[in-house]
């Protein structure tokens, strides 16, 4: 029984991660068209001009010049990677709006695992909180116990 309880969180856990990878996979699947993929590219690139946007959500001319730009160098058959790279060329790292580089893994996976390491924190304090404490009973309580029952059992029987 304790076995059972003990892999009840790891399976929840499993379950959630099998989930995020399969919608993972579902979304990424098929090929996309030229300008789906200029629009993935336009989420991925900051604004030059604007503070916190993307090329896709910013009004700026700017954004839509490269907005623009991207769509023709995906028409031309650039790959993504060649796309990106043009833009850090021209522009610093700081253009792209994903984390890149040796570290990038850590900024992906950190907050994943703090989630995690969340989740089984708050999971062990709830299973803390509703446990019924056990009380060990000493020698004077059954002692005081056995009297009550005597006591009773001499009330039950009355004056005779």
């Amino acid at each position: 029984m304790n076995g059972r309880r003990a892999l009840a969180p790891l399976a929840a856990f499993l379950l959630a991660a099998v989930v995020v990878v399969s919608l993972l996979v579902a979304s990424r699947s098929g090929t996309p068209t030229i300008e789906q993929r200029a629009h993935r590219l336009d989420t991925q690139l900051r604004c030059p001009v604007c503070q916190g946007l993307s090329v896709a959500d910013s009004p700026s001319s700017t954004s839509q010049a490269i907005a623009t730009d991207v769509l023709h160098r995906v028409q031309a058959g650039q790959s993504d990677q060649a796309v990106r790279d043009y833009y850090v060329g021209r522009y610093g790292s700081w253009i792209l709006l994903s984390p890149s580089g040796p570290g990038a893994p850590l900024v992906w996976l950190l907050p994943v695992a703090g989630f995690a390491a969340a989740l089984a924190l708050l999971t062990a304090a709830f299973r803390r909180w509703t446990r019924r404490p056990v009380e060990a009973v000493d020698v004077e309580d059954e002692a005081l116990g056995a009297r009550l029952r005597v006591n009773r059992r001499l009330q039950d029987r009355g004056p005779r």
